[in-house]
Order: structure tokens, then C-alpha cells, then sequence
């Protein structure tokens, strides 16, 4: 057979008292050139069968033992050298030593897998004997003597290719076990980690912040944890592109490890993270002192707010970041990221780019709300709401012009509810269309009975609030429409009044929406006008139909009499828009008789009612024998 040249060298180990016996394995296994032309040679001259054809020179290398012991050392000093035999040739009559059964024990402690072959003259029943004491059947053949050269070849080339399919499994099963080890740490290391910046992600820091609550940090150390979010980052996105946005999310987390090292002032251990968009994570560990988490955020909003080169372009933004500390009591990881969370938008209607510590306050005001929006839910389904009535007055004619329906509600811990809270957590929590809904059908239908009751010949309006969030579903007109006209009154009958700050912060409002109610008949006034940062573009950008000036204004007009140009200014606009103008918070004389000199159409505030009921607001209809058309 040629030398194949895909099979290594492959190592034998002879274990024989008689060195002939090494040097009949040499012939036959590594044999020379000579020796090979000799046996043919040989085989012709006698007509005998030619030798069995036998590797060439280097396929097997031959190593041999006088002694069992000193075999064992060849044996233990090839593993060590990563060169282990493949087969051992072990003879069983040893001299005074190890015997052949502790030669062969000790091989296989010093390699296990070793392949032996028994060279033995033993009777078959000793040999079955022998193989019993041995065991391992699977690593081990028995050669009788005396043997056949073609015998000895045949078990070493069998046994070593064996040993070699074994060794080469063992390798792919390494393999596939590394590959599996690689795979799983990537997995793992995904589960934990956010795929844009790199940074622990919400997984990872629930576990980390809840491994410091149940290690109850001494007296002199602190945990905290800051909640981050880019302020303005959303503008960035719809603005230039979600790609330029990732970029800077990347480096905004880049930011972030490198200001979060300790100093001289603040010694601790620390790990930013992403929740998700554009809020980030910072758990603080082993701080001296709660307050210096403080130190910390003013250190991170000073690296945030330096400029950022994005893609070409030079954007500034700022962030808010809300702190809560271990000085407080958590139970959960996830309640002192809320807190932090509430702190977080605390800074943000304090003017942004700041910190801001969460307190005992924000606590009870959060329990507050959280009560409130379970609470609302059950009143809004049993119908536990009321509506309260305002009259609006016609300041020229000192007539009752209509109401304005306003949604209260008696919360049985907190009492009455301010309407600006109520709608907001109606608008939180998706109850503001049933909400509207209540109120603008228990309105109209108020109305429609006393229009039937009181009505002399002129309309009496009624005012209901409507958030510019509805505005956004295209079936909302269709849904007040549909109710006035089942009520049976005519559109003209109600106006919706919308707060200007939400319609300047609800950039989504739909345009088609205010046509459409407008169209139909139904006044459309702005709300709190005044209050807003750009209460004229309103005027130009929204059909309305009237606007209701903010109660400060009338104040401020009557308690500096310079202010009422500005007053005057707005009536004067308004006229120009071919608005109609309401007045509210009118609480005294000299402000009703400011409004009548402006020429201001309508007033409403306490000067002329309070919010009352039905039934009280039906006893100034009594009152009044006519009624003027609004």
C-alpha cells in the first residue's frame, strides 16, 4: 500500500522483555526500502504469495519498552507532549515490575483511550480469563503467539484508524461545543444588551438594581438610579431621518461611559443603560452618600448638552434626568425606576436640560393619580360624573347669552377633582372619548329641554370642552354631529371650546376636522387665548369661530390699566377674524364695566354664577325673559 497522505504519522508502543521482538514489529511496521525489494524477492524466488502490501516509510513510527514501567513513562510522556500512541503492543510475561494486567491498567490511567493489543501464548481459557480481569472490550484484542506479520499489520492499521476516527469525532464534538458555547454567550449577551449603542439594556439593569436591593448596602453606602430622556430628540428624528437619529443615539451612549467615572468628590461603581428610543438608564453603586448622585446628573447634562456632529449637520439638544436613591425604601427594581421616571418628567415641565430628586411629594402625587385613573374608569362606566353649568353673559344686553357644561366629579377620598386633572387623566388613560361623549349628550339634551321649555324666539348655546386629541379620529365629528342631530338641536346651538396649549402642542390636529365642524354650524372657539407662545398663529392657522380670553388678561387689564391696550388689542383682532369674544374669570364690577368700555361681547365668571346644576341654571332662565341670540 502507498503512504496515504491524508493519515498523520501514527505512534505505536511496543511493551516486550525481548528486544528481537522490537525488531520484528520494526520490520513489519516501519520497514526500509531494502527490507520491502528483500521480501519480494524472496516471495518470487520461492513462488510464494507475495507479503501483504505494507505502509511506507513514515506512516508509522515505533517506540519500545524492555520493562511495563517504562512504558507507562513513554506512554504519559507522549500526552503531556500532545502526541499520544494510538496502539500499544503489550506481552503479558513480564520480568519482576509490572506485570502485563498493571501495565495495561496503567496505561489506560494515563490514556484512557488508548487502543491495546494483548501479545500473549496463553490458553484460550486463560485468555477468557484475561479479558474478564481487563474489561473495556471495546479497546482491546488479543495477538497470539507465535504471529503472523500480516496479522500484526492488519490490528495496527485497524486500531489506529480507529483511534483516529475517534480523535477526529472528539475534535468535531469540540468544535460543535465551542461553536454552541460562542452561540450562546452571542445570545445571552443579546438578551442583555441593547443592539444600537451596545449599553445594558432594561433586562440586565432590573438584575443589577435588584442584587443591590437584596444586598441592603451599609449605612455609608447608597445606590441611585438617574433616568434619562433627550430632550427635543423626536424632532430630530421627523426632521432629519431615523438614520440620523440612531447615530446619535450611539453617540449620546458613548457619552455616557465616558463621563461615568469616578472622582475625587464621588467614588462609585456604575452601568448606563438603554430602556429603549431615547431613554437611558444610570445605576449608581457604592456611593459615600445619596446627594451625590446630584453631582453626577450635573455631570452627565453638561457632556449631553455639548454640540453634536451628526452626519453633517451641528445639532444642540439638551436632556431631562430624574434621581431617586436607595435612601428611600424599594422593594422592586422596577417601582425606583418609576420613581426616577416621575422625577424625569418633573424636569421636563420645569423648563428642561435639568435634574431633578425625586420626593415625598411626587410619591403621594403618583398614588394620587394611579387612584385617580382606577377610580375614573368606574365612574366614567356607571356614569358617576356630572356636568355643572356656567352662565356666559351678552355684556351689551345684560342678557344670559347660554353655559358652558362643565364635567365635574366628587372623588370619594379626594373630593372634588379639578377639571384640567380630570381631563388629563381621562386623555392618559383612553377614556376621554367616552368622557366627551357623557358630557356633550347630557349637554344637548339639557339643552333641547330647555330650548323647548324657555326658548322665545332665540337660540341658547351651550359651550362644551373638547380635546384636540379627538381631532385626530376621523370619526369624531361624525359621532358629535350623529348625537345632535338624535337629540334633535340645531348645530348651531353648541360650540366646543379647545385650550390653545393643547392645540399648539398637538401638532397632529386635523385640519379637515375643524372644516367639517365648522361646516356643520358649530362654533369652534380657542380656549385660554393668551396663554400660549404664539396665540396669533393660532388665528391663521385654525378656522375658529370665536375665542375666549384667559382670566389673566382680564385681571391684569383691570389692575393696570396700561395692560387693557393689550385687551384691546385682542378684541381688535378678533373683530378682524370675525370673532366673537368671550371674556372669562369676570369676578368684579370694574372688570365688567372695563370689558363693556373694550366692547368685549360676552362674559362669564363668578360676577355673574358660579358652576351650578341643572336645576339652578334652569332658575336663571326663569328669571330672564329673553334670551339673546349668542
Amino acid at each position: 500500500m502507498s503512504a496515504n497522505p491524508q493519515l498523520p504519522v501514527r505512534r505505536l508502543l511496543v511493551i516486550d522483555d525481548n528486544a528481537a521482538i522490537h525488531g520484528d514489529f520494526r520490520k513489519i511496521l516501519t520497514p526500509t526500502s531494502a527490507t520491502d525489494a528483500l521480501d519480494s524477492a524472496k516471495a518470487a524466488f520461492l513462488g510464494a504469495p507475495a507479503a501483504p502490501k505494507r505502509p511506507a516509510r513514515g506512516s508509522f513510527s515505533l517506540d519500545a519498552a524492555l520493562q511495563g514501567r517504562e512504558g507507562v513513562e513513554l506512554a504519559a510522556a507522549a500526552v503531556r507532549a500532545g502526541a499520544p500512541y494510538l496502539v500499544a503492543f503489550v506481552d503479558m510475561r513480564m520480568p519482576p515490575g509490572l506485570d502485563g494486567v498493571q501495565t495495561i491498567h496503567e496505561l489506560w490511567r494515563v490514556d484512557p483511550e488508548l487502543q491495546v493489543v494483548i501479545c500473549t501464548a496463553y490458553s484460550d481459557q486463560a485468555l477468557d480469563k484475561l479479558a474478564d480481569e481487563l474489561g473495556r472490550s471495546d479497546q482491546l484484542l488479543i495477538l497470539k503467539k507465535p504471529f503472523d506479520p500480516a496479522e500484526v499489520y492488519q490490528l495496527a492499521e485497524a486500531l489506529s484508524r480507529k483511534r483516529l476516527a475517534q480523535q477526529a469525532a472528539a475534535m468535531k464534538l469540540d468544535e460543535l461545543e465551542r461553536l454552541v458555547r460562542e452561540r450562546t454567550a452571542e445570545i445571552e449577551h443579546a438578551m442583555l444588551h441593547d443592539k444600537l449603542t451596545g449599553l445594558p439594556n432594561r433586562t440586565q439593569v432590573l438584575t443589577r438594581l435588584e442584587a443591590c436591593m437584596q444586598r441592603r448596602p451599609r449605612a455609608d453606602q447608597a445606590f441611585a438610579v438617574l433616568f434619562i430622556d433627550l430632550d427635543g430628540f423626536k424632532l430630530v428624528n421627523d426632521s432629519l431621518g431615523h438614520e440620523v437619529g440612531d447615530l446619535l443615539l450611539i453617540e449620546v451612549a458613548g457619552r455616557l461611559r465616558n463621563s461615568l467615572r469616578a472622582s475625587d468628590l464621588v467614588a462609585y461603581s456604575t452601568m448606563p443603560a438603554r430602556l429603549g428610543g431615547d431613554e437611558f438608564i444610570v445605576l449608581l453603586e457604592d456611593l459615600r452618600q445619596g446627594r451625590d448622585s446630584a453631582r453626577v446628573a450635573e455631570r452627565l447634562l453638561r457632556a449631553l448638552a455639548e454640540p453634536y456632529e451628526i452626519a453633517g449637520n451641528r445639532l444642540l439638544l439638551s436632556a431631562s434626568v430624574g434621581v431617586t436613591t436607595s435612601e428611600r425604601t424599594y422593594e422592586r427594581p422596577i417601582d425606583m425606576i418609576r420613581d426616577a421616571d416621575t422625577a424625569m418628567y418633573r424636569a421636563k415641565a420645569a423648563g428642561r436640560g435639568r435634574y431633578v430628586l425625586f420626593d415625598q411629594a411626587m410619591h403621594e402625587e403618583v398614588m394620587r393619580r394611579l387612584s385617580l385613573e382606577t377610580a375614573l374608569r368606574h365612574a366614567v362606566s356607571q356614569d358617576e360624573l356630572y356636568v355643572a353649568y356656567q352662565p356666559i353673559i351678552n355684556l351689551a344686553a345684560g342678557e344670559l347669552a347660554g353655559f358652558e357644561a362643565l364635567v365635574r366629579w366628587n372623588h370619594p377620598k379626594y373630593g372634588s377633582v379639578p377639571a384640567n386633572e380630570l381631563v388629563s387623566v381621562a386623555e392618559e388613560t383612553g377614556l376621554i372619548q367616552q368622557l366627551t361623549d357623557n358630557v356633550l349628550r347630557a349637554a344637548a339634551g339639557q339643552l333641547a329641554r330647555w330650548q323647548a321649555a324657555y326658548n322665545r324666539g332665540r337660540e341658547l348655546v351651550v359651550s362644551v370642552n373638547l380635546s384636540p386629541r379627538l381631532l385626530l379620529d376621523p370619526e369624531t365629528v361624525n359621532r358629535i354631529v350623529g348625537t345632535i342631530r338624535e337629540i334633535g338641536i340645531a348645530p348651531k346651538s353648541m360650540a366646543f371650546e379647545i385650550t390653545e396649549t393643547m392645540v399648539l402642542s398637538d401638532r397632529g390636529c386635523s385640519r379637515s376636522a375643524f372644516d367639517a365642524l365648522q361646516q356643520t354650524g358649530i362654533w369652534v372657539h380657542l380656549d385660554d387665548f393668551g396663554t400660549g407662545y404664539s396665540s396669533l398663529s393660532c388665528l391663521y392657522r385654525w378656522p375658529f369661530s370665536g375665542l375666549k380670553i384667559d382670566r389673566e388678561f382680564v385681571r391684569e387689564a383691570c389692575a393696570r390699566r396700561e395692560h387693557s391696550i393689550v385687551l384691546r388689542a385682542i378684541v381688535d383682532i378678533a373683530r378682524a377674524f370675525g370673532l366673537r369674544v368671550i371674556a372669562e374669570g369676570v369676578e368684579t364690577t370694574e372688570q365688567h364695566e372695563l370689558l363693556k368700555e373694550l366692547r368685549v361681547e360676552y362674559g362669564q365668571g363668578y360676577l355673574y354664577g358660579k358652576p351650578c346644576s341643572a336645576a339652578e341654571a334652569e332658575s336663571l332662565l326663569m328669571d330672564m325673559p329673553t334670551l339673546c341670540h349668542a
